[in-house]
Order: structure tokens, then sequence, then C-alpha cells
């Protein structure tokens, strides 16, 4: 080989190097299915839940030839908040969410970006100084009424945290990149999006052999407060995640998830493929906030 060619073999493997580098690793990916919350009432949940997993269970193991296991229980109870700045929503407006979760007295907050595109998401930085924090670039699949397949990519940030949430100060006391690239005062109020506290119930525990990996069902139920005997949930959701630090996942893994996800939209009674994502239905809730 001359040392042209050398030349010219070294600088292709210095490219196709930096391309690796460049690509953003998708370390989890999320399938989402929103459901018929009237389907529901806080009383029989559990019974529900069984049924409509019952019916998941049955036919994604005859689609994809490979088992359903676990059996699922009420692991999560939590108090969920949207904070974002009333009449401008500037946060959402940014592509940015900001949730706090309160979990046995303990708060955690979320710093979530959102693009259509992969790179523009992955490059926005949502690092926190906080320790603790755990990061992720995921894929969240989902279906609309008019859209069968709809994929948005989340940058997110979870962190611990003990401040009292009213002001973007507390944004930026978790994030320094978020603070430096958008300049947000810190005495800039934040205020409860739609003024709702989401009173959330999680179940989870079974899983989906894909083969390579197992994904997690889980379903997600919100209800205003504290929820009463005959109460339906606002929003309903069946979901299920598998997640590859290095983002290797195979051919037969994503067969295998795409074809658990048609089951999943097919669940009828089950199924409201009109219904909002739940991030939509908070900042929906009360129209009036954002203006």
């Amino acid at each position: 080989m001359n040392a042209c060619r050398r030349f010219m073999v070294l600088i292709s493997a210095i490219l196709m190097s930096c391309m690796v580098k460049a690509t953003p690793d998708v370390t989890s990916r999320e399938y989402k299915v929103m459901l018929d919350a009237n389907q529901f009432t806080y009383q029989n949940e559990a019974f529900s839940i069984e049924r409509l997993l019952a019916m998941a269970e049955t036919q994604i193991e005859s689609a994809i030839s490979r088992d359903v296991s676990g059996h699922a229980y009420l692991a999560k109870q939590r108090s969920v908040r949207f904070f974002d700045i009333q009449g401008t929503c500037q946060l959402r407006k940014s592509g940015y969410s900001f949730r706090e979760r309160i979990d046995n007295g303990l708060s955690n907050v979320t710093l979530k970006f959102r693009s259509w595109d992969r790179y523009i998401a992955s490059f926005e930085d949502v690092l926190s100084s906080t320790s603790g924090a755990e990061t992720k670039l995921e894929s969240d699949i989902g279906s609309t009424a008019t859209d069968p397949f709809k994929v948005v990519y989340s940058h997110s940030t979870k962190t611990p945290n003990s401040r009292k949430i009213n002001k973007i100060r507390d944004i930026n006391h978790h994030f320094p990149g978020f603070e430096n690239h958008y300049g947000l005062p810190d005495e800039e109020v934040l205020s409860l999006v739609s003024n709702l506290v989401i009173h959330e119930h999680v179940y989870r525990g079974m899983e989906i052999d894909l083969g390579q990996h197992d994904a997690e069902i889980s379903v997600t139920l919100w209800y205003q407060e504290e929820p009463l005997d005959f109460q339906s949930p606002l929003v309903a959701e069946l979901s299920f995640r598998y997640k590859d630090g290095s983002a290797g996942y195979t051919r037969k893994v994503v067969n295998r998830a795409i074809k658990a996800f048609d089951v999943l939209k097919s669940l009828s009674p089950w199924v409201s493929p009109g219904s909002q994502t739940k991030t939509a239905f908070v900042y929906g809730f009360d129209p009036s906030f954002c203006q």
C-alpha cells in the first residue's frame, strides 16, 4: 500500500471514529399507549389492571413467540407536580418540562427536553451538579388516532431535591448548563402548572422477554389529589421499556418490541388513541395557565 493510500485509510478511520462518537446513544426505549381512563376506578383498579394485562400477555406471547412473565403489583404511590412560568410557559415553549415527584416524603426533580430530532435532544445540556443525579437519552414511542408510530426523543436528568420549588433558581441550582444557556433570572416565579397536584399509582412486576433484553411493563394512573372509591383517574397509560447502556439493540429485539407495541394498540376497549399524553394533559387541564 503506497503512502497516499495509507494516508486516505487513516483519515477514513479517524472520520469514522468521530462519527461514532458523535452519534447520541439512546440508552432507553419506551413504548406508550394511552388508555380509556373510564375503564378504571380507584376501588377496582387492581382487578381492572389484572384483566387488561392478562389480555396483553396472551396476545403478546402469540405475536412474538416469547414469554410474558410476572404479576403486576402496586409499586409506586406518589405525588407529581409540574412547574412553569405562568402566563408564558417559557419552559414548555423551549421544549422543556420540569417535574417534581414526592415519594415517601422524599423529593426528586426531573428536567426533561424533548425533540423530534435525536441530535437536538442530545445536545441540550441537562446535566446536574447535584450528587445522585441520573441522566438518560430515551426514545418515547407512541401513537395517535392519525399517526400509528410517533417517536420523540427525550434527554432528561433526575436528581434528589431538598428545595421548595417556587423560583427559577430552583432549576438553576440543580442544572448549571440550563442556567448558562437560557439565562432565566433566579427570581422568576415558577407556578404549579394548571394548579394540579397529581396522585400517581404505578403498577409494575411483569416483563416481556424480547430476547437480548427484557422489557418492563407499567400501568400508570393519575388521579386528582387523593382518589375516592369510585373515582376514575384523569389519565391512564400502558407502557413498556427496555434499556441498554451501550445502545446495542439487535434486530430481533426491536422487531419483537414493535410487534408487542402493535398488540397493545389493538387492546379494545381499553385503548384510547385520541387521549392526550400525560404532560399534554397537565398543561391542557387549565388552558388559561399559559395565556
